[in-house]
Order: structure tokens, then C-alpha cells, then sequence
């Protein structure tokens, strides 16, 4: 829809932008199609009248010479005649401004005043080219006769096909009627022709329109369709139809601003309503945000209370078994307290027996030794070892974990006195021996 608008705004546009070139003072539009003999003129002049009549262009088509009953036979005379010699030069320029005269009054500006555009096969420049180019006149001259002859009217465009004199006369070979008088003349001729051409479209290039004539015909065409696209305005057809256009494209463009208006306003309520459905959810969101928060912090009062209890019955318990291990090692201290107690008393009995037994013993040993010596005298200075029984004299078991009494540093205890008397007894021995 929018590429429509566009396109419909460009036409306008160029319609209403499109004014008539200076020296333009009539309806229609006078369009020259200029050449040598072989460039494709009569073929581009169908083509185009073809494609402006489809636009809705009244279209004239004409040329010269020939273009009216008195021309046909000037045409006959200037270019096929045979039957007299070749006409000079001036009466040649004479003759093609005869031709232009009768062409312009009789043709082209009736055409014109009805709005028609005009497409004419040669003109003024033509004449200028050959009689000036080719027959060697003054082209100041050939241009005042010209000007004479069409009172000053001008082509609003003319379209010069250029082409290679030798590339025209190899397309004039394969044509079925032979060359006109124009056509028959040598290369250089119309080489020189072709100069004029080229020097005339150089020097007014806002008026002519040059194409390369060895371009294919549609090419052509395209080429010098491009260029009446911006010369000429549209056709009442044309424009009655971009009106049409224009007056629907409107109304769409109406339509669819008020449809665009419309899903605006709906875009609109739907965003609001879509807001406010987020704001009712961050809100709902919100609340329950809160109620979790609330609930998380309750939860963490309850565990912390909890924690504080737990901790609190493990402090108390510590501290009960702390207690209970405190008296029972109390406890333990004193029954091992008592008991050393009682293995102390225990030891202090097994010696006290030890040392009464011991005593006794030795009280003993001493009356038996004496008793004994008594009742062996023997002579001064002899000694003998006696025998004598230690066995009473034994330190007592160990009772109560209080080990052997040892009693071997005592020298008066009865086993040291047994161990003297063993040791003495076996020095004797070796003695003997």
C-alpha cells in the first residue's frame, strides 16, 4: 500500500512540477526524430506512437518531405525522380523549406493546437546537416531559410540516432528498394552529415537526445521512452486515472490510519490492561513476599527459641553430668583414699608381723648361736662355721600387694648372717682343695 502512495505522490508530483519549456506555447508537444539514412527512424517512430497511444496521447505521425499532398511530390522530386538532372544545391535547401512550410501549416501546428504529440521523421535539423554538412552551403543561411519556413517553431525534443555511416550503408544492403538520391551519395557525404548531427546535439544538449543507433531497436526505444517520461505530462487519460488513483489511495490511506488508530487504541487498552494485571500480580507477588518473609522470620524466631531451649537443656545436662562426674570422682577419691588407707594400715600390719617375726627370729637365732657356742668350745684362735637354721627367719609372703621384705643390707638380720656363714663355709672349702 505504501510502495502505491509513493509511486501515485511521483506522478502527481511530476505532473504538477511538469512545465512548458520556453518558447512552448501551444497544447500540444513536437517531437523530432533525427538521423542518416539506415538509423532506425521509421522504426522508432511506430514503436513510440505505439506506446504514447497506449498512455492515451493523441499521436501525429509525419515527416519530411512528404508529409502533405504538396510534399509527396517534392519527395518524389528531390529523391526517386529520375526522369530530369540533379537539382542544385540552393534549389535543394529551397525545395526541403518548401516542403517544411506547407508541413508546419498544414500538420504539425494543427496538431499541436489540439494537443497532439507530433512525431516527425527529419526536420530542420536534417536540412541543415545535409545541405550545409553534405552540399557544402552556408549553414547560416539553410538555418534563416528554416526559420523562415516554420515561422520559428521548434521541436520541444529532438531525438538524434547516431550511427556509423558504414553500419547504415550495410542495413541498406539488405533493404528491398533501392537507395534514394540522398542515400546513393558517397561515404564521405554522409560522414560529414553525421558531423553536423554530433555538433548541433553537443551544442544544445538540453533540446536533443543522442542514442547509439547500433543498440538493439527495444533498446532504443526504452532510451528514448525514459527520456519523454519526464518531458511530457500525463494524458487526460493518465491523468483522470491518477485522480482515480489518487482519490482511492486517499481513501485507503484514510482507512487504514483509522484502522492503524484503531489498533493503536487497542494496543493501548491492551498494554494498560496488561499493566495492570502486572501490577496486580507484583502486588499478589508483594503479599505473598511478605506473608513467606513473615512466616520465614516466625519460623526463625521459633528455631531460634528452640536452639536457645536445646542449648539451654544441654548446658543443664553438661552441667548435671559435670556434677554427677565431679561426685563420682569425688567419690572415687575418697574410696581410693580409703583404700590406701586400708592398704596402708594393711602394710603397716604385714610389717609390724615382719619385723616381730623378724625380731623373734633373731632373738632366737642369737640364744640358738650362743646355746650353740656354748656347747662347742673350741680351742683359742680356731673357728668353724656352724650350721644354723634360717628358715624361721624367712621374710613372710606378701600380703596385700606389699612385696617381699629384703632385708639384705641388714648384716644383723639372720639371712645375712646365713649368707656370711655360706660364704665363709665355701672359702674353707677351697682352702682345702
Amino acid at each position: 500500500m505504501r510502495a502505491k502512495m509513493n509511486r501515485l505522490r511521483e506522478t502527481v508530483a511530476r505532473r504538477s512540477d511538469q512545465t512548458q519549456p520556453r518558447g512552448h506555447k501551444h497544447p500540444g508537444w513536437f517531437i523530432a526524430i533525427e538521423g542518416g539514412d539506415g538509423a532506425g527512424k521509421s522504426t522508432q517512430i511506430a514503436a513510440l506512437a505505439t506506446w504514447l497511444r497506449k498512455r492515451g496521447f493523441e499521436v501525429v505521425t509525419t515527416r519530411e518531405p512528404g508529409g502533405t499532398e504538396i510534399g509527396a511530390r517534392l519527395r518524389e522530386i528531390l529523391l526517386h525522380a529520375r526522369d530530369h538532372g540533379p537539382v542544385g544545391a540552393r534549389a535543394e535547401a529551397l525545395l526541403f523549406a518548401a516542403d517544411r512550410a506547407e508541413h508546419i501549416e498544414k500538420v504539425v501546428r494543427p496538431a499541436l493546437a489540439n494537443g497532439a504529440v507530433v512525431l516527425t521523421d527529419r526536420h530542420v535539423d536534417s536540412s541543415i546537416a545535409y545541405q550545409s554538412g553534405g552540399r557544402g552551403l552556408s549553414a547560416d543561411d539553410v538555418i534563416a531559410l528554416s526559420a523562415f519556413a516554420t515561422e520559428g517553431l521548434r521541436p520541444d525534443l529532438t531525438v538524434l540516432l547516431d550511427l556509423d555511416p558504414a553500419i547504415a550503408w550495410e542495413r541498406s544492403q539488405t533493404r528491398a528498394d533501392a537507395p534514394d538520391k540522398l542515400e546513393a551519395e558517397p561515404a564521405e557525404f554522409h560522414t560529414r552529415v553525421r558531423s553536423v548531427f554530433r555538433s548541433r546535439a553537443a551544442a544544445d544538449t538540453g533540446r536533443y537526445l543522442v542514442v547509439d543507433a547500433a543498440e538493439p531497436p527495444g533498446v532504443v526505444t526504452a532510451i528514448i521512452e525514459d527520456r519523454l517520461e519526464k518531458l511530457l505530462p500525463l494524458s487526460a487519460r493518465e491523468a483522470l486515472e491518477a485522480e482515480e488513483r489518487e482519490r482511492s489511495l486517499r481513501a485507503a490511506r484514510e482507512a487504514e490510519e483509522r484502522e492503524q488508530r484503531a489498533r493503536q487504541e487497542a494496543e493501548r487498552a491492551e498494554a494498560e490492561r496488561t499493566a495492570e494485571q502486572r501490577r496486580a500480580e507484583e502486588e499478589a507477588e508483594r503479599r505473598e513476599a511478605e506473608r513467606r518473609r513473615a512466616e520465614a522470620e516466625k519460623a526463625a524466631k521459633e528455631l531460634e527459641a528452640e536452639d536457645r531451649r536445646r542449648q539451654a537443656a544441654q548446658e543443664e545436662e553438661k552441667r548435671r553430668q559435670e556434677e554427677a562426674d565431679r561426685r563420682a570422682a569425688a567419690l572415687r577419691e575418697e574410696e581410693e583414699r580409703k583404700q590406701a588407707l586400708a592398704d596402708a594400715e594393711r602394710r603397716r600390719q604385714n610389717e609390724m608381723a615382719v619385723r616381730k617375726a623378724e625380731a623373734l627370729a633373731k632373738a632366737r637365732a642369737r640364744d640358738q648361736a650362743i646355746q650353740d657356742l656354748a656347747a662347742r668350745a673350741l680351742p683359742p684362735g680356731e673357728t668353724k662355721a656352724l650350721p644354723i637354721d634360717l628358715s624361721q627367719t624367712q621374710a613372710l609372703p606378701n600380703r596385700g600387694g606389699l612385696g617381699t621384705i629384703d632385708d639384705d643390707e641388714d648384716d644383723d638380720a639372720p639371712r645375712g648372717r646365713w649368707r656370711l656363714g655360706r660364704r665363709k663355709r665355701r672359702e674353707d672349702e677351697d682352702d682345702d682343695d
